[in-house]
Order: structure tokens, then C-alpha cells, then sequence
């Protein structure tokens, strides 16, 4: 059963993601030895994050087990406890670190392709009792005021300005006794009519965003991806003891406790969800298909490493958004495996 003491799983990097994906797809090979368990436990010990990783990829892919027997492979049990017994005694493989990292999987086979997938598809800032692939509402969603599910975009009116809001969004009314809106999750844009009075803020991750009347700005907070972008008229930024004035076309990002970057960006990259386009110049397919994943339900997983390096620069239509499958297929020679549940491995 799912633990429902924690609220949240904080955003984990992507390289420990990896890291608990070649676990889990090491301790489900046939040879494992005394020596990989130990090296495991280590690796486990060395950060809370790395515990936390594996057990989202056990429970991924435990829930996926159904899902996998209907799509006709064979869903394996994860093990119970951290205690492999010897079979081998190839030693583990390690980094100039010194940490003892998994054996490098030196081909791509049924089992650990889909079991590549499950792992990858643990990936993300998902709540501790929230379904695997998006099918329940959120923990974090159901005390919002404002939420939007997978694909749905809202535009509403909320003390007198303008909210644009994209899909898997949560916005709550301000609980300080300002005038204003709390993101936790999603994107949304905020525009303030140019005869409005000041006095509206916009809270996300410990900063407050102050509209000049008139402006429009596009707030995102997603994982580990803070940013605040001004697309018309001009906004303050305050973060602890810190104001950045932004004015049209220009971005703040967040990092933490404090505001990483400010520079100028394309607005038009920014701005194009609200006009149903999803905009990708030059980015890593695996930051991409994250994005995607945001839009339509179930999830599309890469389960090859150098396919999810590989470079995109696509305009994707909201209205077709699996069209962006046909288009890895066609452009990378990618195998394309459909499963129960909308869930399409990349390979």
C-alpha cells in the first residue's frame, strides 16, 4: 500500500533517476552477486534521494505489472528487500568518484526494455499517492482552488485579472490576507488590465511576483523548473532579499532560495501553449517528452539513453499531440511499442 504519511516527493535529478534505473534493472538480472548487493546498499546509503528513486521505480513498476501481462510480457517481481543472494562474483563496476554504480547493460532485450521504461517513467515529481501514470488526482490537487487535469487549459477570471491556465495546474487564493494567488504546480499566465490598481501577487516557490497594471506574465513551475517570464507591460520579482525588475521579454529563473538567471528570451516559445502549440528548439528528446507527458495521458518513455539525448527542434500541435510519436519513429528509426493505459515505449 502506498504510504500516505508523506505528502510530496521532491523533484529528483535526472542522474539519479538513471542511477535507480540501472539498479533496478541490475538486481532483476540473473547474475548477481554478493558483491553487487553490497555495492547497492552502499549506493542506497549515500543519499536519501537515491532511496527515494528506487522505491518510485519499484512501485512504477509493480502498478505497470497488470499492465504488462495485458500487453502480453512477462511482469517480474522487484525484490522484497535489498538482500540479493551471490550467483556471480563478477565485482561492480565504478566511477572516478569512487562509488560503486551497476554493470552497464550491454544489450537491450524484452525484460529490460520495459523494464528501462518502468524505471524512467518513475522519473518526475510525483506525489507519494498519486497514481503512477496520472489516473487518480493528485494528493496536492484535491486542496487547490483552482486545478486543471492532463490536457485541459482554463482561462478564468479570479479578483478582477485575467488566469490562463495550462494543463496540471493548481492555484490557491493567498492565505496572508493579500491580494493575489498561490502556484504550486503547473503554468499559468496572469495579465492585469492596464486600469487595474496595484496589489496583486502571484506566490511560487517562496517568491512573490508583483503586476504593474497592464502587464502579462507566464509563470511556470514544474519539477525543478522555476521561471518567471514577463510577456507584456512590466513585474517585480522578490526573492528573500532580492527585487529583479522584468519587462517584456525577459525571464527569471529560480533555483532554491534564490533567482538563478535573468536574461532575455523568445516569448513566442513561452507563450505558445496558450495558442495550442508546444514549441522545442533544440532540446533534448528526453526534455521534450517530459513536456509532452504533461499533455496527454498515459506516458510516453524512452527506454534507450542515446535516444533520449538526441536533439529536437519541433512545433507540435495540442490537437495532435501523438503525432510527435510518429515523428520520433520516422525521424530516429525508433522502435514504438503501444501498451494498455496509453503507455508507448520508445526504444
Amino acid at each position: 500500500m502506498t504510504d500516505m504519511k508523506t505528502n510530496v516527493a521532491s523533484a529528483l535529478p535526472a542522474d539519479v533517476q538513471q542511477q535507480a534505473q540501472d539498479w533496478l534493472l541490475r538486481l532483476h538480472g540473473a547474475a548477481v552477486s554478493e558483491a553487487d548487493a553490497d555495492a547497492f546498499r552502499r549506493w542506497r546509503g549515500l543519499d536519501p534521494r537515491h532511496a527515494a528513486a528506487f522505491a518510485q521505480a519499484r512501485a512504477l513498476w509493480k502498478a505497470l505489472g497488470p499492465a504488462l501481462q495485458a500487453g502480453g510480457a512477462q511482469a517480474e517481481q522487484t525484490p522484497a528487500t535489498d538482500v540479493v543472494p551471490p550467483v556471480a562474483s563478477l565485482p561492480p563496476a565504478t566511477h572516478a568518484d569512487g562509488h560503486a554504480r551497476p554493470r552497464s547493460r550491454t544489450r537491450m532485450g524484452r525484460r529490460a526494455f520495459l523494464g528501462g521504461a518502468v524505471a524512467a517513467a518513475a522519473g518526475g515529481c510525483w506525489l507519494a499517492a498519486s497514481s503512477p501514470l496520472g489516473l487518480w488526482p493528485e494528493l496536492g490537487a484535491l486542496g487547490a482552488d483552482y486545478r486543471t487535469a492532463t490536457g485541459e487549459r482554463r482561462e478564468l477570471e479570479i479578483q478582477g485579472v485575467t488566469v490562463a491556465m495550462g494543463t496540471r495546474t493548481r492555484l490557491r487564493r493567498s492565505d496572508d490576507h493579500v491580494r493575489g494567488l498561490q502556484l504550486s504546480q503547473g503554468e499559468a499566465q496572469f495579465a492585469l488590465p492596464a486600469w487595474a490598481r496595484r496589489g496583486f501577487e502571484i506566490q511560487v516557490e517562496g517568491a512573490r511576483v508583483m503586476l504593474d497594471p497592464g502587464a502579462r506574465v507566464n509563470v511556470r513551475c514544474v519539477g525543478m523548473d522555476v521561471r518567471v517570464t514577463c510577456l507584456a507591460g512590466a513585474a517585480a520579482l522578490v526573492r528573500g532579499a532580492r527585487t529583479v525588475a522584468l519587462q517584456q521579454g525577459w525571464q527569471a529563473r529560480l533555483d532554491g532560495a534564490r533567482i538563478a538567471s535573468v536574461g532575455q528570451v523568445p516569448t513566442e516559445r513561452v507563450d505558445a501553449w496558450r495558442h495550442g502549440w508546444l514549441m522545442f528548439d533544440d532540446q533534448p528528446l528526453s526534455e521534450v517528452v517530459e513536456e509532452i507527458n504533461r499533455y496527454r495521458t498515459g506516458r510516453i518513455v524512452i527506454a534507450d539513453s542515446a535516444l533520449s539525448q538526441r536533439r529536437v527542434q519541433a512545433r507540435i500541435s495540442l490537437q495532435r499531440i501523438d503525432t510527435f510519436i510518429d515523428l520520433v519513429r520516422d525521424a530516429y528509426g525508433a522502435r514504438v511499442v503501444s501498451m494498455p493505459g496509453d503507455v508507448v515505449l520508445l526504444g
